[in-house]
């Protein structure tokens, strides 16, 4: 026995049963249960009403719970056979063709002085480049799922390289003022690759980029540890996502954007699942000039390593989180 009310992560439950009880009616929702220092678990929640015991007795309501990742991953199990065959395999024949196209129109360009036909064939390159990086993108998409994860690949001092990455991230976009950081300084070691970091992080630094707003610390990056998990945070300012786009989020081709590939987030999540991580969306907020901001805040959850797979832990460490 527990009250629903003594724990902030059953509230959505909460709300549920109130809400049956008092329509009189059963309700169904898909909720997202999150305790302190765990991953999001989204369930498929359902609610029964049974008649009361006696006269003057109140109703009672029943709850029934379904873990939604089990069927989660079996659809996306499911999408991957149908199109990840064909994906690469129109990838790898569109591969050769565009490599001739973009040669020939180099060689062209060359040739040419008249500035309106330079225009030309500088719009021919600049979408060649953009074919050839969704080519590269569906090719990334079978490597993702080939990959393994070996202790050698394992992470030593995840808050040094989270900070290090989104430093280089500011630098080369000219944004140092930008991000805010709040990471433990703790050296932990985790189950993820360093590359594949980067690449997941670069990607939902972009995309909060896209959306933010450009005042001081309108993306927020936090690193937490928990006993079993480490907790990277990527938050920013924007406005909230319809919800269709929020529904397809992390789905392959779905983008909001018409000159994007649509498959950056779902690389990233693909990333993480082969590392045993998660990647997760939620609404929240945070605290921008003195003040609280509501934003869309990207949830990593990676698995810390044991300490006899782990490097030695050093909490003085070396480095200090600051872009100026």
């Amino acid at each position: 026995m527990f009250d629903l009310k003594a724990d902030p992560a059953w509230r959505p439950l909460l709300h549920l049963s109130r809400l049956s009880l008092g329509s009189g009616q059963q309700q169904e929702a898909e909720v997202s249960l999150q305790h302190e220092g765990s991953a999001p678990l989204k369930v498929l929640a359902r609610t029964r009403l049974a008649a009361p015991q006696g006269i003057g007795e109140d109703s009672l309501c029943v709850l029934f719970l379904q873990d939604q990742r089990q069927a989660e991953a079996r659809l996306r199990t499911e999408k991957l056979a149908s199109m990840g065959r064909m994906s690469t395999a129109v990838a790898h024949e569109i591969r050769n063709p565009l490599a001739a196209i973009a040669q020939a129109n180099a060689l062209l360009a060359e040739d040419l002085s008249d500035p309106k036909q330079l225009r030309l064939t500088n719009m021919v390159g600049q979408n060649a480049k953009r074919l050839e990086k969704i080519v590269d993108d569906i090719l990334n998409v079978a490597r993702a799922r080939g990959a393994n994860f070996s202790e050698r690949d394992a992470l030593h001092g995840l808050s040094e390289a989270v900070y290090k990455i989104a430093r280089d991230w500011a630098q080369q976009h000219g944004q140092t003022g930008m991000i805010g950081f709040e990471i433990d300084p703790a050296v932990h070691s985790v189950r993820f690759d360093h590359d594949h970091l980067r690449q997941v992080m670069v990607n939902l630094l972009d995309n909060a980029h896209r959306y933010a707003s450009r005042h001081l610390e309108a993306i927020q990056i936090t690193v937490t540890y928990g006993d079993e998990v480490a907790l990277v945070s990527i938050w920013s300012d924007g406005a909230r996502m319809d919800q269709t786009v929020e529904r397809h989020l992390f789905e392959p081709f779905f983008s909001s954007e018409s000159r994007s590939s649509g498959l950056g987030l779902y690389i990233s999540r693909e990333l993480c699942e082969r590392h045993s991580a998660t990647l997760t969306y939620q609404r929240n907020s945070r605290i921008r000039d003195s003040q609280l901001h509501e934003g869309n805040e990207f949830m990593l959850t990676l698995t810390r390593l044991t300490s006899s797979m782990s490097a030695e832990s050093d909490h003085n460490t070396p480095w200090q989180a600051s872009l100026y």
